[in-house]
């Protein structure tokens, strides 16, 4: 990567400090996901500030790295893809944990989506057996234990204490459940 130089040692001192950051955050990838990576930010860097007068160097570097963000934040899940891949790859043990030490979080974090649209769906299918089975379905209490659900042989003892009310217990969960979904994805997304 052709290393882009500055005619203010300031504006210098703060490309090559993000560099090294990069460079700290893509030290496990192979020398060429490295390079790529390297020459695509350098690129960005470049485009923004080839066109600046010296005077406003300092500022223009500034806001392009901004917008970019913080090479730790904005790297990892192109790190992540790309040590996944190279572990495809390879096949090699110590790239395989790796990937999935940096795939972790996200993979988790899909698998806590999935079973929230999965909550979601259960609770729509508690709204059609209430309005069906009534007498069978919803929020049962007795002999010290709670039941929410659908209830084949409805034991003596357990009372079912929401009645119709019931049904809107179940659509406020499934819109509380949606919009911790929806904010779970951004957080997701934003990594």
């Amino acid at each position: 990567m052709k290393r882009i130089i500055f005619k203010s040692q300031t504006a210098q001192r703060i490309y090559d400090d993000y560099f090294k950051r990069v460079n700290r955050c893509i030290k496990i990838l192979s020398a060429e996901d490295q390079l790529e990576l390297q020459m695509e930010l350098n690129s960005h860097v470049y485009e923004a500030t080839h066109t600046a007068l010296p005077e406003n160097e300092i500022d223009t570097l500034m806001n392009v790295l901004e917008k970019l963000g913080d090479p730790e934040v904005m790297l990892q899940p192109s790190v992540a893809y790309k040590k996944a891949q190279q572990a495809g790859r390879s096949f090699n043990p110590k790239h395989i944990l790796q990937a999935l030490y940096l795939n972790t979080f996200r993979g988790i974090g899909y698998f806590m989506i999935a079973l929230i649209y999965l909550l979601i769906i259960a609770f729509g299918s508690l709204i059609v057996l209430k309005i069906a089975s009534p007498e069978h379905t919803g929020f049962f209490i007795g002999n010290g234990h709670f039941f929410m659900g659908y209830n084949t042989h409805p034991t003596t003892g357990l009372t079912e204490v929401l009645g119709n009310w019931f049904i809107i217990t179940v659509i406020a969960l499934m819109v509380l459940f949606y919009f911790l979904n929806t904010l779970l994805f951004r957080l997701l997304k934003r990594k």
